[in-house]
């Protein structure tokens, strides 16, 4: 049976496998969290259902985005579908907000009214089980990214290190419950960890926010892949007469660069495209998923 994560990274279709095996493992996953979670009390319990309940969702929103993409017809969009990958992330960002919302209300109220907690067992077995799996799910995920650098996969490797950490946090919760059942302190660790999971919800919603906004707003590419660029130009100072402007911005893993200069008129087309030829080779080397356009102008691009 050939393993769906591993074909091809750079694959719409390998990306779509991947993620509906995430999607169903969360499904499988959440049936045994949600039986788990009506048999006992504990609201840590019921914000990793809750939890788990948006992450599924989302996977499910992101495999539908990739199922669209694989389908549609590239000729219709010239830059590909970066643009469609940021805008699956966000949305996975979005869901994740909305659980940490009510995780926070459910902490809240169970530090206002606490309870001992009970009937835990089941739980504590099925978070075992549940860290096992997204630990394995997280790692393979970020090999593929390190790959392939899709904003969706990267999504998901922080989505899924974030489910591994919320899942330990589970275990250790439940398990300091059962272990210390009848302290009368021990009524705070069940919203104690609610807040911890709260926690790790802001951060990986940050991650993927922060990720990929800019490129959402097509923002100039960092500082570090503009002198990149400069230094290639100052290579090549003495190969054409002016600078005439550089656009840059990101769309998905890829990178669209339009530079343009101008060059001495009493040169031959052939002799000015071996020139841009040249540049364009040793920059797109240069910058890992570039795509560089050299256009001759006489005069400045706004």
């Amino acid at each position: 049976m050939n393993d769906p994560i591993s074909s091809a990274p750079g694959d719409y279709r390998s990306k779509e496998r991947y993620v509906r095996l995430a999607f169903l493992v969360g499904t499988l996953n959440f049936g045994l969290k949600f039986a788990s979670t009506l048999i006992g009390n504990s609201v840590t319990q019921m914000t990793d259902l809750l939890r788990n309940a948006g992450d599924t969702f989302a996977c499910f929103l992101t495999w539908l985005t990739l199922r669209r993409i694989r389908r549609g017809k590239t000729l219709a969009y010239d830059y590909g579908f970066g643009k469609l990958e940021n805008a699956s992330s966000m949305l996975v960002a979005g869901v994740m907000g909305v659980t940490l919302l009510v995780a926070l209300y459910n902490a809240v109220e169970r530090f206002r009214h606490p309870v001992p907690v009970t009937r835990i067992e089941l739980g504590f077995f099925v978070a075992v089980w549940a860290v096992a799996v997204s630990v394995w799910i997280w790692r393979r995920t970020y090999v593929l990214t390190k790959e392939d650098g899709s904003p969706v996969l990267e999504s998901q490797w922080h989505l899924f290190r974030a489910k591994a950490l919320a899942n330990l946090c589970v275990v250790l919760s439940l398990g300091l419950s059962l272990s210390l059942y009848g302290h009368p302190w021990a009524v705070y660790i069940d919203p104690i960890s609610s807040l911890i999971l709260a926690g790790f919800l802001v951060h990986s919603i940050y991650s993927i926010v922060s990720l990929n906004a800019s490129d959402l707003l097509d923002r100039a590419l960092d500082e570090s892949l503009q002198l990149i660029i400069l230094r290639e130009l100052a290579a090549y100072f003495d190969d054409y007469v002016a600078f005439h402007g550089l656009r840059s911005r990101r769309a998905g893993k890829n990178v669209y660069i339009d530079i343009f200069l101008e060059f001495d008129g009493s040169r031959t087309m052939a002799e000015v495209q071996k020139v841009i030829d040249t540049m364009k080779a040793a920059l797109e080397q240069k910058i890992p998923g570039s795509q560089v356009v050299i256009s001759p102008s006489t005069r400045r691009v706004v």
